[in-house]
Formats: structure tokens, C-alpha cells, sequence
């Protein structure tokens, strides 16, 4: 991740201060989740979202992004019940059924030509966004932003996991703004974004052969000379208290920002470039760290590296902990494990490497359950939606508002080579 070593103060102001009293949105919003293969909790806790979006309901498309056929079916039975019990009445929001899901690039590049949409979003499964936070992003792009992004934190944990790797996110976010003041660049996170549809037709179609699609994203708007942001009102995730699961998502992370570098180098822009150099110092930094203390334990002329790099590191941390927005992330014990958790974290990167090396393009999941349960008819989600299947352009919708989807481009985008 590029978050190491990277300072952590001061910080690039948010995109605005807030919507102005009384301000109503006046512009049509597409919101698109991807849902692979999630539990039940994930598709309730994000359809309960959905219906807390402090957004008028006639500007309002939402589209459920899950797997056609017979490995989809029990994701879209549990998709279909959640919507019946949180869809909101005049709300269009539809259940698409694709022929390609993972990665996430590739539901994209089969979902977008069906956001009608003058502002499409990306919320990730997951994420819980601030109620008022559709409204903020599109007053921000209606000020000059072309993308904006918020930030995302941990919900509370229990357990040294989840505490720590609160504070490494609060780092990580801290950094990004950061290195936005420092350099002008924006490392773009894809699962809490907002952006003109002439904005994505820029990074169109999404690189469908890799996982990070949104680094590639930063990449590519770097040469665009169009202007990024980041939102003051949050989303939050679930807290992670699996180590190993937190560090498989962290290579997956690294893999694709590496991978990314690599693949697009020589087409990059100056400043693309110089996120890419930033991206791989940052990581070889961080990969460095344990290896560098622990040799520094053996051989004395290592301990002056050993010790800057922990310095360096630590006044990130406290760069970031000055905020009082990113003091609150975490308790003080999170604080205080963000560092040791750094040095943890390192493994993340050779793990990276390893799955590069293999060929490994997967994704990793964070979360508990993400798999659990037996499949259901997919008939149950036919009643909960709103109506039977209706199938289009190979890709199947459900919902209270099909409108003229038959009339609409077919899926576009694919594969990329190297």
C-alpha cells in the first residue's frame, strides 16, 4: 500500500465544507454494488445503506451487481429479500444479474452502460456511507471536482486485529491526502467513490484482468489533468479481526498496485509516473522494515537504517493521530500496535510477490461469511423484487423499474493484455 513513509501531515483540505442549508440535489445519482458471493448480513447491511441515503428517490438509481446463472442464484435470492424489506417507495433500484464478476472490473465494464445516471457511484458491499454523503459528492463534482472519494473506517473490534488495523487505516487515509498536498497525486479507492459519467468514460472499459482496478484508475486520471477530491463525510466497514485474512486482502492490495505500475509503465504520464515511483519506494520501504530491524539486531552498522525507518514511520503515525477526525479511529492501544502491525504487514508484500509470480489474480475477502449457507431458488427473488426475470443483453434484471434497459448498449469492456 502506499502509505508507508509517506507524510502524513498536512493535509489536502476535503473537496467542500459541507451542502449548504437547504440545498436540494437537482442531479440524477447511479449507485453500483458488486455482490460476490456475500452472506446474508452483507446483502442486508448494505440494502439498509441504501435506504438511509439522504437523497430524493426520483434522482435515485440503485443497481445490485451479482452473478448470473446457477453459482449466482443464492446471491440473488438473498438480494431479492433484502430489497423487499428495505426498498423505498418511488426508489428505482435493480437487481442485474451478469455474466462476469470477479474481478470487480469486469461487473463494472457489464453494469455501466445501465447507470443512466449523470453521477455514478461505486459503493462496495460492505460499506455503510454517511446518510449524507450522495448529496455532498454531487455538490462537490458540481463545484469543479471530475471525482471524489470518501474515506472509510473500521467499525469498533474487540480484539488487537481490528484495533490496529483501524489506526494503519486512519494512517493510510491521512497519507493519501498527504501525498495529494505534497505531490498533486490522488490515489484513488474504489468502494467509496463518486464521479461525472463523463469522468468514468476516461478510465472506460475497467481493466477486467486485474484487482485493482482503482489504482489503475489514479494512473490513468493522473495524465487527465482532471481535478480529484476527497469527501469530510465517511463510510464505515466492518471490523476486521482476522490477522491472516488482513493481511491476504493487504496482498492483494500490493499485488495489484505492482502489477499495475508494471503493465502501464511505459504509457504512463509524468505524474502517473511519478505515483507509480511513489507506490513502489513506499512498498520496498515497508517490505524492508522488519527485514532491516532484524538484521540490525545481529549487525551493528544496520541499527542507524533500523532506527530511522522506525522513526520515519512512527512520526506518520503521530502525523496522522494529530487529526482529531483520525485520533478517534482507534483507542490508544490501536495507536500504539500501528507501527509493530507495519512490520507485520511486511509480509503482506513478499505474499504479493509470491501470488504475482504465480500467476494469482484473485481476491481475498475480509469478511466473516462471506460464503456460508445453502443456495436458494432463485423464483423466491423473482416475488421479493418486484416481478419475474427479464433477460437483457445476456444480462438478467429484477426490479421495480426496468424502464427501457432492452434499448440500452450491451456489456462492453474485457479482457486487456499486458
Amino acid at each position: 500500500m502506499t502509505d508507508l513513509l509517506v507524510p502524513t501531515r498536512p493535509l489536502h483540505p476535503h473537496a467542500v465544507a459541507g451542502v449548504p442549508p437547504g440545498r436540494r440535489p437537482t442531479r440524477r445519482l447511479t449507485v453500483l454494488t458488486p455482490l460476490y458471493r456475500e452472506s446474508a448480513a452483507t446483502f442486508e447491511r448494505s440494502a439498509r445503506a441504501i435506504a438511509a441515503l439522504d437523497y430524493p428517490d426520483e434522482l435515485l438509481q440503485v443497481l445490485w451487481l451479482v452473478e448470473a446463472g446457477a453459482a449466482g442464484d443464492r446471491d440473488a435470492a438473498r438480494a431479492g429479500a433484502a430489497m423487499a424489506a428495505y426498498r423505498r417507495a418511488g426508489l428505482d433500484w435493480r437487481l442485474l444479474r451478469l455474466p462476469g464478476m470477479s474481478p470487480k472490473g469486469a461487473a463494472l465494464n457489464h453494469a455501466f452502460p445501465y447507470a443512466e445516471g449523470e453521477v455514478i457511484a461505486i459503493l462496495d458491499a460492505d460499506v455503510v456511507p454517511d446518510p449524507g454523503q450522495a448529496a455532498e459528492a454531487v455538490h462537490a463534482l458540481e463545484q469543479g471536482h471530475a471525482l471524489v472519494q470518501a474515506e472509510e473506517f473500521s467499525e469498533p473490534g474487540t480484539g488487537l486485529t481490528a484495533r490496529a488495523k483501524a489506526g494503519e487505516d486512519a494512517v493510510w487515509h491521512a497519507s493519501v491526502r498527504g501525498l495529494k498536498r505534497l505531490a498533486g497525486v490522488h490515489v484513488v479507492a474504489g468502494s467509496s467513490v463518486y464521479a461525472w459519467a463523463a469522468t468514468w468514460d476516461l478510465v472506460r472499459p475497467v481493466r477486467a484482468d486485474d484487482v485493482e482496478e482503482s489504482y489503475h484508475w489514479s494512473l490513468r486520471l493522473m495524465g487527465a489533468g482532471v481535478e480529484t477530491g476527497f469527501l469530510a463525510s465517511p463510510s464505515r466497514v466492518s471490523a476486521t479481526e482476522r490477522p491472516a485474512a488482513a493481511l491476504r486482502q493487504r496482498a492483494r492490495w500490493t499485488r495489484g498496485q505492482l502489477r499495475a505500475v508494471a503493465v502501464s509503465w511505459r504509457g504512463l504520464p509524468p505524474r502517473g509516473r511519478l505515483l507509480g515511483a511513489v507506490t513502489v519506494g513506499s512498498l520496498a520501504a515497508r517490505a524492508a522494515l522488519p527485514v532491516v530491524c532484524a538484521g540490525a539486531v545481529a549487525v551493528r552498522r544496520l541499527r542507524p537504517a533500523a532506527l530511522a525507518l522506525l522513526l520515519a514511520d512512527a512520526a506518520c503515525v503521530l502525523g496522522a493521530r494529530r487529526d482529531p477526525a483520525y485520533r478517534q479511529r482507534t483507542d490508544t492501544t490501536g495507536w500504539a500496535l500501528v507501527v509493530p502491525w507495519h512490520m507485520v504487514g511486511a509480509f503482506a508484500v513478499y505474499l504479493a510477490l509470491y501470488e504475482w509470480a504465480r500467476g494469482e489474480r484473485g481476491w481475498h475477502s475480509v469478511r466473516e461469511g462471506s460464503s456460508d449457507g445453502a443456495a436458494v431458488a432463485v423464483g423466491a427473488v423473482a416475488g421479493a423484487a418486484g416481478g419475474p426475470a427479464e433477460r437483457v443483453n445476456s444480462t438478467d434484471t429484477y426490479g421495480s423499474s426496468a424502464g427501457d434497459s432492452a434499448a440500452r448498449p450491451g456489456p462492453e469492456g474485457g479482457p486487456h493484455g499486458d
